[in-house]
């Protein structure tokens, strides 16, 4: 089976951002002294709209060496194997710095919120933002907050981008709040498909392949545990990045009394399901296994967890690599 590490590598967008420092650069540095330990690549899809935020504000120089700082991490992820991929949060065309903060503002979260020629030029000028610090196109895209419906307008401008892989979905993924909305209770339960205007949709002759992320179902006796480890031992079990995350309150209450239809993660407690999910894709027989975490959210935890979980795959026979090579 290949194995398929991804991160959106991101700040926060909620009611704190946190900082470059310790949402991204500290534990992405981590993260490639994993995968250089074990000599695997992984997968970071970049919040473009980030970076291109950056560069409107090239004349503060917090924020100059913000974006210098990442640009030269980015250049030392590419020349250690691993892909740089688009991540698009949209919201940063309305986000800006008030006081010496990010005020970041999720009016318009998603790219169904922007008008269609809007939504093209977004990700041409997003996209454009990497390249101008790699130098090389990236081939593979993931929505910000999964959120990739309606696909019309998406695809016209990831096709005028060349971009035809997609890995945003994940089998029975739902949510429906002011800020994401996405449904993929109907999507497939494969390890990847060809589409052409809807991602959920197979299509034989599809412009686009979907990477789907592996999806997990989650009982609610992990976050009962997850709710007791970050109360008792939150210097082991607490994410490292320094700012907080857009919260749906009713969502996450319902996670305690229902089981949770979520993907496979290492993100903090979330790691420790890493290995069952696993032994279940085996047994399932895919030929893939898609794990989405992010730099911000990784507690020393789950950096241990993916340690280890490396390892445990190796020695089952499966190996690590990028979506597109």
């Amino acid at each position: 089976m290949q194995i398929h590490v991804s991160f959106d590598y991101e700040l926060f967008f909620g009611r704190a951002s946190g900082t470059a420092e310790k949402c991204i650069l500290e534990p992405s540095q981590r993260l490639m002294d994993i995968a250089t330990k074990h000599k695997v690549p992984f997968i970071f899809f970049v919040d473009a709209g980030y970076l291109h935020r950056l560069t409107h504000y090239a004349h503060v120089p917090a924020y100059k060496a913000d974006y210098e700082r990442i640009a030269t991490q980015l250049r030392r992820l590419v020349a250690g194997g691993h892909e740089i991929a688009l991540h698009i949060h949209p919201h940063w065309e309305d986000s800006v710095v008030e006081d010496g903060q990010w005020r970041v503002d999720t009016t318009r979260y998603k790219l169904a919120d922007f008008r269609e020629e809007e939504v093209l030029s977004i990700v041409s000028k997003y996209h454009q933002a990497i390249k101008d610090i790699t130098g090389k196109p990236c081939l593979s895209y993931r929505a910000g907050g999964w959120c990739i419906q309606p696909f019309g307008p998406i695809k016209k401008a990831l096709l005028q981008n060349g971009i035809h892989t997609d890995s945003t979905v994940y089998y029975h993924g739902y949510h429906a709040s002011a800020a994401h909305a996405y449904d993929f209770r109907n999507a497939p339960d494969l390890a990847e498909w060809p589409f052409e205007d809807d991602p959920c949709v197979v299509q034989k002759t599809g412009s686009f392949r979907e990477i789907p992320v592996t999806p997990d179902t989650i009982p609610p006796m992990f976050y009962w545990k997850l709710y007791l480890n970050m109360r008792s031992n939150p210097a082991v079990y607490r994410p490292v990045g320094d700012g907080s995350w857009l919260v749906d309150r009713k969502r996450i209450y319902k996670h305690f009394y229902t089981s949770t239809d979520h993907f496979a993660c290492c993100d903090g407690f979330f790691a420790s399901r890493l290995k069952p999910v696993l032994k279940r894709t085996e047994k399932e027989g895919k030929a893939r296994m898609m794990i989405l975490s992010h730099p911000k959210s990784m507690a020393p935890y789950s950096f241990c967890a993916l340690d280890e979980f490396i390892t445990f795959a190796k020695a089952r026979g499966h190996s690590f690599h990028t979506i597109t090579p």
